[in-house]
């Protein structure tokens, strides 16, 4: 009698829990904020420099004549996630805390099941989903700038051609396929698809930075060839395709979040939004 009063006080326990923090989560989530401009500036400005020496600390350098940093960028990181997470708007936070699990999903896809790139140590650093987001939510907050919005035309055009010579230069230069291949994709199945809209640019930007500072520091490697027989560079510039395809299944994951009435304000009126 006494071990089923325990096992029922343990099990409400457990529930009680989960229910307190499904409500903080759900405050969280749609908390109404305009954020800080001045913390989102410095994230929109400064995040992709120190994300680089944050990958410098992971590096296969760090390991062999010093120490093995990875904890220590683990912390830094997802400090940082937070950090921006409470200084954004409250859609770009729902977007950011959706983005991480998606992340996640992705690099299991990409790193494990298929194959495309290896980590050091042949794990999945537990910073890099967050990472996934912060840069997505940065490449977010360059594009709403105002300089960004007031030249919005002449940096398309200037993108377009920075985007086609990257992609052609690495299948021409480096023979590169895999990079020939998904550059297309990029412009063909995801900018056209997005009324060539800038704001993919931005985060591409600072995927092919974080890009080429995390394979040159050994952070993580690409396969000679992708899925066994297409050949790929290290890093492949074509990858910035899959975060134009994260976020349009970022977006759909967001419409059923409304439909199906996940994470409803307590006092059950949900923000209109337009994903």
């Amino acid at each position: 009698m006494n071990e089923n009063i325990i096992k029922n006080i343990d099990n409400l326990t457990r529930y009680v829990y989960a229910y307190i923090m499904y409500q903080a989560a759900n405050n969280f989530y749609n908390k109404p904020t305009d954020g800080n401009l001045k913390t989102q500036h410095f994230f929109a400005i400064y995040f992709a420099p120190f994300t680089v020496f944050f990958l410098a600390l992971d590096s296969q350098y760090m390991v062999d004549h010093y120490f093995d940093a990875r904890p220590l960028v683990n912390i830094l990181v997802i400090g940082c996630f937070f950090v921006l997470l409470s200084a954004v708007n409250t859609r770009l936070r729902k977007l950011m805390i959706v983005f991480v699990p998606l992340g996640l999903f992705g690099e299991i896809i990409f790193s494990l099941v298929l194959g495309l790139y290896e980590y050091r140590l042949a794990r999945i650093p537990i910073y890099v989903p967050f990472g996934h987001a912060a840069v997505y939510a940065c490449g977010y907050l360059l594009h709403a700038r105002l300089w960004a919005q007031n030249n919005n035309d002449i940096m398309k055009t200037i993108f377009f051609i920075l985007f086609s010579s990257l992609f052609i230069g690495a299948g021409w230069f480096f023979n590169d396929i895999f990079s020939f291949i998904f550059g297309f994709l990029f412009f063909y199945r995801g900018l056209r698809r997005k009324n060539w809209n800038t704001l993919y640019y931005y985060v591409a930007l600072y995927v092919i930075t974080l890009e080429f500072a995390g394979t040159y520091f050994e952070v993580w490697q690409w396969q000679k060839l992708a899925l066994g027989f297409i050949p790929t560079a290290n890093p492949p510039v074509g990858a910035v395709f899959f975060y134009i395809g994260a976020d349009s299944l970022l977006l759909r994951i967001m419409r059923f979040i409304d439909k199906k009435q996940i994470l409803t304000p307590l006092n059950g009126i949900r923000p209109e939004e337009k994903w």
